[in-house]
């Protein structure tokens, strides 16, 4: 009788053959020597069951597909943060945070010129409330960066 070495290569741990009835288990990514026959019926499911042959390619693949995964969740991750600052509009003034998100046009216009060396020019009539708090947003900040 003719052996092959085969390996499971599957999401599990182990695997229990119950396609062809042998009940072998398959530890993940260790080969199992099965007879030929077997070997044939279980390598038709090519996602879980590969030839031994194969292993070397297939956890090559696995793991750049792991670092391709790494990489996008870093960058996805960057996008998240950088629009999580960008809708961040909290301030700090001589050590008090400010929300300006929370204050109405009106009460963000005194807000303004009551802080000194601000120089926010005053919200135009076609402005959109969020473009002008953006500006004093960006405005405080610089002028805590100085």
């Amino acid at each position: 009788m003719r052996m092959e070495s085969i390996v499971y290569v599957g999401p599990k741990d182990v695997k229990r053959d119950t396609v062809t009835g042998s009940r072998l288990v398959f530890p993940r990514l260790k080969p199992i020597e099965v007879s030929a026959e077997q070997a044939a019926m279980l390598l038709r499911f090519e996602q879980v069951f590969l030839p031994q042959a194969a292993l070397k390619a297939f956890l090559e693949a696995e793991k750049a597909n792991e670092k391709a995964l790494e990489e996008a969740k870093a960058m996805a991750d960057a996008e998240a943060k950088l629009r999580q600052e960008a809708l961040d509009m909290t301030v700090t003034i001589d050590g008090d945070v400010v929300d300006l998100s929370k204050m109405a046009g009106p009460k963000l216009a005194t807000w303004v010129e009551s802080v000194e060396g601000l120089d926010v020019e005053a919200k135009g009539p076609q402005e959109p409330m969020p473009d002008y708090r953006k500006r004093v947003r960006d405005a405080v900040r610089a002028l805590d960066d100085v």
